[in-house]
């Protein structure tokens, strides 16, 4: 049985977009649900400071990246860690900066191109190396957002077909 003092989690919900199109409010109220029910102590019973959670404009960029880089630091190779997140996905079909992108809440869009500005976005790649310097042995993600099935890849990597 884990120990819930070595259970760490992360929440985001990002709804209120500084440049793209806005998410529902929902999208904030499901990650202040999910928070609510891992720190329950009838429920998850995860301690309420080791859940941080990132709201709209504390989700930046910077914010993501600090937040995952704590986890790697606070979580251990015993420890549980729960990722969820609740923001816009993205892809960019051609070029150089293909692939699939988190969107933090300070994304840039470039107008004349219809692209966001993959710098200002987390990369499925970046997510997957930020991922795999988590200890955890048991880290569930979960991603709410479009294209998230190319985001990330499983932490002891797949198969030949895996998809």
């Amino acid at each position: 049985m884990v120990a819930m003092n070595q259970a760490q989690a992360l929440v985001v919900g990002i709804a209120a977009y500084q440049q793209v199109r806005p998410l529902p409010m929902a999208v904030q109220s499901d990650a202040e649900a999910i928070r609510a029910v891992l720190v329950d102590p009838l429920l998850c019973g995860y301690p309420p400071e080791n859940v941080q959670t990132l709201l709209d404009g504390e989700a930046t960029l910077a914010g993501l990246r600090s937040a995952l880089a704590n986890l790697a630091q606070c979580s251990t190779a015993t420890g549980t860690v729960l990722i969820y997140v609740s923001c816009h996905g993205g892809r960019i079909e051609t070029g150089a900066e293909a692939g699939e992108y988190l969107l933090p809440v300070d994304v840039g869009f470039d107008a004349l191109t219809g692209n966001i500005v993959a710098s200002t976005a987390l990369t499925g790649k970046e997510l997957t190396r930020l991922v795999r310097s988590i200890p955890a042995r048991r880290l569930v993600v979960v991603f709410d957002c479009c294209h998230a099935g190319g985001i990330g890849e499983p932490k002891l990597g797949g198969g030949a077909g895996f998809k």
